[in-house]
């Protein structure tokens, strides 16, 4: 049996310390990829279920080391140049999250009188829901001993009707989750020991929130809801963390746009995107938000004036964006099920990790018409009808992409109105000659019609082109089906209009013969 096609984004992805290299979740493993190259060179396999996050040890170069957490309940500590286990740390909960604030610090460990290393990770909690007071609440912040290899006892930071993802300053100084309409933030101790207390604070907002990012040197967060709109705190926690050095308690009229009893000195809202934004984070100098979502468009907003500007669409929703220690190079996730590698700060892409894509979608009425997949057996290659209109070459057995092939040229369109379906793909026994089918939909009864196209292999690597082209191969009908001969330049259409058509494949000519059924 052969496996492969895991989703890549399911999890931000970490780099090494060097830049040279990207650890990606993937399902049960993680999968390290050359920066350069874009190919996998290793994977750490020993989860025995899905991995939430990696987190790699900062430090010098050659350092080599990451954390991992997974839903089998277990946090693994690897070296990922070899690749080998060093140690596994059972919680007894699945782990959702994880964040190591002293791995942000400024200021780097003492060697000579080391410090244990602690972790606060979000796991759900649904062995003891007969015992709990509420028991809705199975979701946790812990705080974990990484040194030890033990949970604290006794510090349940936070109780969640579900798992939250930990989200962390770039300082190591706050930590927060997102509960529906409210941010929960931590202030980590300066000395995060065992038994010392962590103060924390609410914001609350009018929508359910999506994301949020701390600024890198000022107390301000910045939160995205489902709606579209960003929300700006500034000056939070100066009434719960600066204590009876802190400000004065403002009145709410003194604190403009933050809603209740919500710490901060006023609050902001933006509102460019038109649906959920997916993710936030802001320029390492803090003078830039960056935000991005549904319409595939990374909004770049000057902190000070509320002004924007745009990069050029990806094509794709955007999930996460990862920065290196190399600050020439990022990452991008993004929905259709890969990570782009970016040169910054002017965002061109330099190298894709393009994993298995999911179908496109299709509306009701054409669900049954539509094919997903096409195989070339001889290449071990599968042929997958994707969003915006192309065909993704996927290797089941390198488990790689090999090419994808643009159908039809088509800008990437956020709303729910489709306009254009591409409704079958087909591929000949050698994998030589590829076939599409796609419809584009009339509007208000004008302009609908079907094509058919054929694609040539080239010889010297897997790219298809183009080479030919017929509108209405069987008048006003749809295509139902298409289907190659196995070993004769010949290939066979039908249609819901009750007939079929045969074509020879001769010199990059069609030749149709007409049998109604």
């Amino acid at each position: 049996m052969i496996r492969g096609g895991k989703s890549l984004v399911s999890s931000p992805p970490a780099f090494s310390n060097d830049a040279a290299n990207l650890l990606v979740c993937t399902a049960n493993s993680v999968s390290v990829f050359s920066t350069a190259t874009a190919l996998q060179v290793a994977e750490l396999e020993g989860h025995t279920a899905l991995v939430t996050s990696v987190i790699v040890v900062p430090g010098n170069r050659v350092l080599s080391n990451c954390w991992t957490t997974s839903l089998d309940g277990t946090i693994k500590y690897w070296d990922f140049s070899v690749p080998e286990l060093i140690k596994s740390i059972d919680v007894h909960f699945p782990v959702y999250s994880m964040v190591i604030p002293s791995y942000h610090a400024q200021k780097p460990e003492n060697t000579e009188n080391p410090t244990d290393v602690y972790a606060y990770i979000s796991v759900q909690d649904t062995k003891n829901k007969q015992n709990k007071p509420n028991k809705d609440l199975t979701g946790q912040i812990l705080k974990c001993n990484l040194t030890k290899s033990r949970l604290v006892s006794g510090v349940i930071l936070s109780e969640t009707k579900k798992p939250e993802n930990i989200t962390i300053s770039s300082n190591g100084k706050y930590f927060g989750i997102r509960e529906k309409r409210k941010l929960r933030i931590w202030e980590v101790p300066s000395k995060d020991l065992k038994n010392i207390s962590h103060r924390k604070l609410k914001l609350l907002h009018s929508k359910t929130l999506s994301c949020f990012a701390f600024h890198p040197t000022e107390r301000i967060v910045a939160a995205g809801d489902i709606t579209g709109r960003i929300m700006i705190w500034r000056g939070f926690g100066d009434r719960t963390f600066a204590g009876d050095s802190g400000k004065l308690m403002k009145d709410e009229e003194e604190k403009p746009g933050v809603r209740g009893d919500g710490d901060a000195d006023s609050g902001t809202t933006w509102h460019w995107h038109s649906a959920e934004v997916k993710f936030l984070f802001f320029s390492s100098d803090g003078a830039y938000l960056y935000s991005a979502g549904k319409e595939g468009v990374l909004v770049v907003w000057q902190l000070d004036t509320g002004k924007k500007k745009f990069l050029p669409r990806i094509g794709t929703p955007l999930l996460s964006f990862v920065n290196s220690p190399d600050p020439s190079l990022a990452s991008i996730s993004c929905a259709d099920n890969r990570i782009h590698l970016l040169k910054m700060p002017s965002m061109e892409i330099l190298q894709s990790i393009s994993g298995i894509k999911l179908p496109s979608p299709v509306p009701e009425a054409f669900r049954g018409s539509c094919m997903d997949f096409a195989f070339d057996h001889s290449a071990g290659l599968v042929a997958v009808r994707t969003e915006n209109y192309c065909i993704q070459l996927y290797s089941l057995f390198d488990d790689r992409e090999i090419s994808e092939v643009q159908v039809c040229e088509r800008n990437h369109q956020p709303s729910d109105d489709v306009t254009m379906i591409l409704n079958l793909v087909a591929l000949s026994l050698d994998g030589s000659v590829m076939c599409t089918v796609e419809t584009r939909l009339a509007e208000e009864g004008i302009g609908g019609f079907v094509t058919l196209k054929f694609w040539e292999r080239g010889s010297q690597n897997n790219d298809f082109s183009l080479s030919t082209v017929i509108y209405e191969p069987h008048s006003d009908a749809g295509v139902s089906a298409v289907a190659f001969h196995p070993t004769r330049g010949m290939a066979v259409s039908a249609s819901y209009g009750g007939d079929f058509k045969v074509s020879y494949h001769i010199f990059f000519l069609l030749f149709f013969e007409n049998a109604f059924l």
